[in-house]
């Protein structure tokens, strides 16, 4: 009867400690189940509004030729460099490459995470940090101007036609997401690691914060709206937007 009385009694020890292991675990189980639940609701947001499409603005002329070219999990919009609606050397001067050639005529925009740009060559060099931060929109951003001669043939490419009124209105949103100084000139990044940069590319600071909901692909998506070209609903991955693209 003793014993019987002190394994109920609230106050064992024993039975303290059991309480208190149930109560970890519980909380454990359902930390683990928001999460699966919180990754399966992004994930079905994701498959859902990638296939549902905004369609393209129709118009009479299209004389802009402009790309979109993927690279693995990343997506760049490719422009002309020069045209008589904009020079983008104004914005990212080619006297910030390594190389300094004038003759090229196609620019790569990409925009992303400053610190998984800047210090993630690869992906085996993703460190935990870098990917909470920017998952959790906690760091800024930055935009990676890469100048081609001419386009690439490796990787899978979409040719878009725009009318020079959707060009301007793409060119707009793109130069109101890179961070200016009060003289309104862009301000050039340095990588840490000097294996990240080529012969023609830089990196230069961005308005606005990268996050699960906002990604490269959702800013790409993003131009493809504002210049009246067809584009997913959302998407964060580059397959929403090739999708689309039948590729």
């Amino acid at each position: 009867m003793e014993n019987e009385t002190l394994i109920n009694n609230p106050d064992n020890p024993t039975n303290k400690k059991s309480g208190i292991l149930r109560k970890i675990m519980k909380s454990i189980f359902w930390c683990f189940a928001g999460f699966a639940g919180f990754l399966g609701t992004y994930f079905m947001l994701y498959l859902l509004l990638s296939y549902f499409s905004v369609e393209k603005v129709p118009t009479k002329q299209a004389p802009i030729t402009i790309y979109l070219m993927r690279s693995g999990s990343h997506t760049d919009i490719i422009l002309p460099k020069c045209n008589d609606l904009l020079d983008w050397d104004k914005y990212f001067p080619i006297e910030n490459t390594k190389s300094k050639d004038t003759t090229v005529k196609l620019l790569a925009l990409g925009w992303g995470d400053k610190d998984f740009y800047l210090n993630t060559p690869t992906w085996g060099d993703l460190t935990a940090k870098t990917f909470l931060n920017a998952s959790l929109g906690l760091g800024s951003s930055s935009i990676h101007a890469t100048y081609y001669y001419y386009l690439l043939t490796d990787r899978p490419t979409v040719t878009l036609k725009l009318s020079r009124k959707q060009y301007q209105n793409l060119t707009k949103f793109i130069i109101s997401n890179i961070k200016l100084d009060k003289k309104g000139k862009s301000l050039v990044l340095t990588p840490k690691n000097t294996k990240i940069l080529t012969e023609n590319d830089a990196f230069y600071d961005a308005n606005f914060n990268y996050n699960l909901f906002y990604t490269c692909n959702t800013w790409i998506n993003s131009c493809l709206k504002v210049s009246g070209q067809k584009a997913c609903v959302w998407t964060p991955f580059s397959e929403g937007i090739f999708y689309q693209y039948g590729k």
